[in-house]
């Protein structure tokens, strides 16, 4: 049986290297937590508390929640918990997480908006094939009319935006749960708390998109059962992963940042990556030149196969055969519409696939007709079609 957490999921599709230090050869590292995560921790621990004590009609006074706070965030400490983002401090982030807690309390007492069903409530939704998925709830509430609520927690320096949010996968993990405890549920509500902003974001989810959702699920799971590699995956997440130290990807920089300056141009691996990226630099040199030689000709063929009614061009051993080819332009990185084509290629469950979204792979995708006509809509809205030019030799036939 194969079990799944989100995190475990999420851990793969971050790095795969990191799944298979925490998950496969469970390595153990004697860290203490990011600063990131002790503020979370101890704000996630102060809301449990305050509403078991509301389940049991008793409401703390807002000073009686900081001092819960405090106390907590003081027994916990160490100076051994990490601050990884230049600026950060810890006393910074204790006055974030009071004053998290501060907008919160003011906004919801008297914390009687609903009825609390469960803190920090497991759950556990087979899928097929075996697979498991579980974790646990934050809040579970019920309103009037079989209404039924998610509530997460999140101290995130970032607001998400609303559509965001609609396709949150953790959220869609929460509803599958809900529904598989409460089939009977009119209405889901998934509630997430922005504690910083003092913001809700309410999405929902629809039979449909919880059953993509489970098809989507379960084929990442058979793709990460059925792998044999477990590449490490470089990002700007990688100072807080717990195995940067042990990681091969990280091992040469953390070497070479021991070494005095005037002794780092001599060692032998900075030697050969300086020597291999100017020999890189100039075939770039040569190589730029040549693809601008080529463009031009290029351009002047066209020109002249056009003027003059031309679809082959002879040489003297070779033959240039000139055409025009459409093809169909996609947003590319840094792109506007670049982070809504890869949330659709997401929801289509066609990431595993594409993986780093290969423009190519799609295009290709596209003009083959083997995509669903909805995509095949949304990604005509995204893209753009041009007729370009083609130029292909050949040997000369007769």
């Amino acid at each position: 049986m194969a079990r799944y957490s989100y995190s475990k999921l999420e851990t793969y599709a971050t790095c795969p290297l990191q799944y298979k230090f925490r998950y496969i050869d469970r390595v153990q590292m004697d860290l203490s937590p990011t600063i990131e995560a002790f503020l979370g921790s101890r704000v996630h621990e102060v809301l449990e508390w305050l509403y078991q004590q509301v389940t049991n009609a008793e409401v703390p006074s807002l000073p009686g929640v900081l001092r819960r706070y405090r106390a907590l965030w003081d027994a916990e400490w160490t100076d051994d918990v990490r601050v990884v983002r230049s600026g950060t401090t810890p006393e910074g982030l204790r006055q974030v997480g009071e004053r998290c807690l501060e907008l919160y309390y003011n906004r919801h007492a008297p914390f009687d908006e609903e009825i609390v069903l469960g803190l920090e409530v497991p759950f556990r939704v087979p899928l097929e094939d075996g697979i498991v998925l579980n974790g646990y709830l934050d809040r579970l509430a019920k309103r009037h009319g079989d209404v039924y609520e998610v509530h997460d927690y999140k101290t995130s320096s970032r607001l998400p935006t609303p559509g965001e949010a609609a396709r949150d996968e953790q959220a869609g993990w929460y509803a599958l749960a809900v529904r598989e405890r409460f089939p009977h549920a009119q209405e889901l509500r998934l509630v997430w708390h922005y504690l910083r902003f003092d913001e809700r974001l309410v999405s929902t989810r629809t039979p449909e998109q919880l059953e993509e959702l489970k098809r989507d699920i379960g084929r990442r799971i058979q793709a990460i059962e059925a792998a044999c590699s477990f590449p490490p995956r470089e990002s700007a997440l990688c100072p807080w992963c717990d195995y940067f130290k042990i990681c091969p990807a990280k091992g040469h920089r953390q070497a070479v940042a021991a070494i005095p300056d005037n002794a780092y141009l001599g060692e032998p691996g900075v030697v050969l990556v300086n020597r291999l990226a100017a020999l890189k630099a100039e075939l770039k040199e040569v190589t730029e030149e040549r693809g601008r030689q080529i463009a031009q000709v290029e351009e002047a063929l066209y020109e002249y196969a056009s003027r003059h009614g031309y679809t082959v061009v002879v040489g003297s051993d070779m033959e240039a055969v000139v055409e025009e080819q459409e093809s169909v332009l996609l947003p590319k990185a840094g792109e506007p519409e670049r982070k809504e084509l890869e949330a659709l290629v997401r929801e289509e469950g066609l990431w595993n696939e594409l993986s780093t979204l290969d423009l190519t792979k799609l295009r290709r995708a596209l003009d083959s007709g083997t995509l669903s006509e909805v995509l095949r809509a949304e990604l005509a809205r995204l893209s753009s079609r041009v007729t370009q030019p083609k130029i292909r030799l050949r040997k000369r036939r007769i």
